[in-house]
């Protein structure tokens, strides 16, 4: 309940004590240039793969370019989207996956098309906002779940990576092979493109 509570906190804090958390924080690692005892573990951003022909390939597998286990497919009569496109399910997730990044052109401010979405709080007065009009993966195929499904089953959440906000797609609950895949669009989305 402990670990919780302090994500929580952490969570909910502003950007000033979040700093102050992760230098905090840092006191539980080493870094590179320290001499502390080797009880502790060694800070590091991202993944070290072996030094190996092996290690390599693990890396470039590790590295998908494409969403994996999913399927675009047209839309058939009696779909309410007939003849356009959507995103299915070819393998099993679970509540809590990650499908992967919604992609596209990064804009500064309002803007945007019907396949854009927000990196950051909107109400920040120059959000950037990630647009996949031109450019996009697999996830710009997901569509609104109104007339299709009671509920969605996937929901986009802003995280950082690297240092930058990206939005991931995570399954709300478990995503059976063949079910199309399904966000809630915002309101005002539904108000602009689906009225």
């Amino acid at each position: 309940m402990r670990f919780y509570t302090s994500l929580l906190a952490f969570a909910m804090s502003s950007p000033e004590n979040q700093e102050d958390l992760s230098v905090a924080n840092m006191s539980y690692f080493r870094t590179p240039k320290d001499n502390q005892p080797s009880s502790l573990t060694k800070y590091i951003s991202s993944n070290t793969w072996p030094r190996s022909s092996r290690g390599r390939k693990l890396k470039k597998a590790a590295a998908r370019t494409q969403i994996h286990g999913v399927e675009i497919r047209q839309l058939e009569d009696p779909h309410p989207l007939s003849g356009q496109l959507g995103l299915f399910a070819s393998q099993q997730f679970e509540m809590f996956d990650i499908l992967g990044e919604y992609t596209g052109e990064v804009y500064e401010g309002e803007g945007g098309s019907e396949y854009a979405t927000y990196l950051e709080d909107r109400s920040k007065k120059y959000a950037l906002g990630v647009d996949a009009t031109r450019e996009g993966n697999e996830c710009r195929f997901i569509n609104h779940f109104n007339n299709i499904a009671e509920e969605p089953n996937v929901v986009m959440k802003i995280t950082y990576v690297d240092e930058l906000p990206r939005v991931m797609v995570v399954c709300k609950k478990d995503i059976e092979v063949g079910e199309e895949i399904l966000f809630r669009y915002s309101d005002e989305f539904v108000r602009i493109y689906c009225s």
